[in-house]
């Protein structure tokens, strides 16, 4: 369900990313703790590695941030929910439309007004090891570049699906293979389109081997999303959320 706009104001999205391998990141992660609500501290305190801890915080901010900055009010007193199908939104704006992902060294979140978004992160060597039955369509393997090209683009239409079924709210049973792509230039970022809901969607790629993508189903999406720095020091100058939980950050590997 997508947020609504003034009358006569176009739908507006927002991108954004993180690099887990920036100073910082951690402690980032770590003052945001105590921001998210209980349901959402418990699935983080789930997670086994203290990096997919970090990506995971990361990305709740990352989404609030982008609510903020399209709300045009600090993301630090907004929180986080979730609708009864696991979609994030905004407790006190809750047509307003999010999406998160991480994976490796990213944490991507998305916000939209008037449309819904989807977002997906991807490192490429990973879509690599899967075979081209596993999620392309024949249209889509026959339309790939030369081999020289071909792991990002593989790996660029598995996050461009990722972004659609969540922007459709169906997730992965909406099945990859029914989610056929056709992209729009040779080189990234470029944009696609898919039969499998309406919509602008692009991908582009992130360094240190990763595609990123969004789609909104009104509008134009972002070409690229807005890299943050998250770890400066007054967001890290929380000793509160240190106290909070600090158990969760501890090594169980």
């Amino acid at each position: 369900m997508s947020a609504t706009t003034g009358p006569g104001r176009p739908p507006e999205s927002l991108f954004l990313a993180c690099d887990l391998q920036e100073p910082g990141a951690e402690a980032a992660a770590r003052a945001t703790l105590r921001r998210l609500s209980a349901h959402d501290r418990e699935r983080v305190a789930r997670l086994h590695r203290s990096t997919d801890r970090t990506r995971s915080v990361l990305a709740r901010r990352l989404a609030l941030q982008a609510a903020g900055r399209l709300l045009g009010i600090p993301w630090t007193g907004l929180r986080l929910g979730r609708h009864h199908q696991g979609r994030p939104y905004v407790t006190t704006h809750p047509r307003l439309s999010l999406s998160m992902a991480h994976s490796g060294r990213y944490a991507v979140a998305a916000a939209a007004l008037g449309a819904c978004v989807g977002v997906d992160v991807e490192e490429i060597s990973r879509v690599s090891a899967l075979p081209d039955s596993a999620f392309l369509t024949p249209a889509e393997i026959t339309s790939l570049p030369p081999a020289g090209a071909a792991a990002e683009h593989r790996a660029a239409l598995w996050a461009l699906k990722e972004a659609a079924t969540k922007l459709t709210g169906e997730g992965m049973r909406a099945g990859m293979k029914r989610v056929a792509f056709r992209r729009e230039g040779a080189h990234a970022p470029f944009t696609a389109e898919t039969p499998y809901t309406d919509g602008g969607f692009t991908a582009c790629r992130l360094p240190g081997g990763y595609v990123c993508a969004v789609g909104v189903s009104a509008g134009t999406p972002p070409a690229v999303p807005t890299l943050l720095t998250v770890g400066t020091a007054p967001q890290q100058a929380e000793p509160a959320a240190e106290e909070s939980a600090p158990h969760i950050w501890l090594s169980v590997n």
